[in-house]
């Protein structure tokens, strides 16, 4: 395996590709991937791409399903067109990320970093992706652990088991909501782009006419979402939380949602 460290920057193209081969070595070795570099660049996409840094994101398989990452890869000596060098918005990133983790707010999870005196890289996943990576490691052996102590008023032990389920519910509705979050902010910053696009590619009024012209990134997401198998679980759990969150809010106001329609008819 080429080592990411072994890389030097080129041309703005080269650097480029340079980077993404970089990031793709770098999450095989943190992952221990047996997939070779290219493969994995080829699966890396770029949802942010400036001067000197990049974001990719990429989903694997593990033992717990798929696992959504995004590696942050840095030209260190380079500046960007804010006057930041890499290795400035490598820190910041790194600080940010750990901010997050510590004070337990919503966003990604550092897994891993590197540095070397050209590029620099973070790997990210969402919190529950982090806690599945971390669940299983440095943890003692269970004869070795203290015997907890119970308070009288605590559930039982099968009590406690049989609230596991309804825990790892809560702790995936949290990643849902960031996960959606960051999704409809994205989706906005698209839609600003396209409308930014319209005094020469006339993109703001193609939106509603089917005739958009798109980029080779955008063709692969929408061939992404016109495969029935890309988001078909997201948006059956999408219509069971929007049915059922209607059906409460209904009988909360004491409403038929079958008749509604009806009484607002009669009125």
């Amino acid at each position: 395996m080429t080592d990411w460290r072994e890389r030097q920057p080129g041309t703005d193209d080269e650097s480029a590709e340079r980077m993404r081969q970089g990031a793709a070595s770098f999450l095989g070795q943190v992952l221990g991937l047996d997939d070779q570099p290219d493969h994995l660049a080829a699966d890396l996409s770029p949802i942010k791409r400036d001067s000197n840094a990049s974001i990719y994101t990429i989903q694997l398989e593990s033992s717990a399903g798929p696992a959504a990452f995004l590696v942050y890869a840095y030209q260190v000596r380079a500046r960007g067109g804010d006057g930041h060098t890499g290795k400035e918005l490598f820190d910041s990133g790194l600080e940010t990320l750990d901010l997050a983790a510590r004070n337990a707010t919503p966003g990604p999870r550092a897994v891993a970093h590197a540095e070397s005196d050209d590029y620099a890289f973070i790997l990210a996943t969402t919190p529950g992706t982090y806690r599945a990576l971390t669940g299983n490691r440095g943890l003692a052996p269970a004869a070795a652990a203290p015997t907890p102590v119970r308070p009288a008023n605590s559930a039982p032990p099968e009590d406690q088991a049989a609230d596991e389920p309804l825990r790892v519910r809560s702790e995936m509705a949290q990643d849902l909501i960031t996960s959606l979050r960051i999704a409809n902010t994205q989706a906005s910053d698209w839609l600003a782009a396209v409308r930014a696009s319209e005094p020469t590619t006339g993109g703001a009024a193609s939106l509603d006419d089917g005739t958009l012209a798109f980029t080779p990134d955008e063709t692969e997401l929408a061939l992404f979402l016109l495969d029935n198998e890309s988001i078909g679980t997201l948006l059956r759990v999408l219509n069971i939380l929007v049915a059922t969150a209607q059906v409460q809010a209904s009988a909360a106001l004491g409403d038929d949602p079958d008749i509604h329609d009806d009484r607002g008819a009669s009125s």
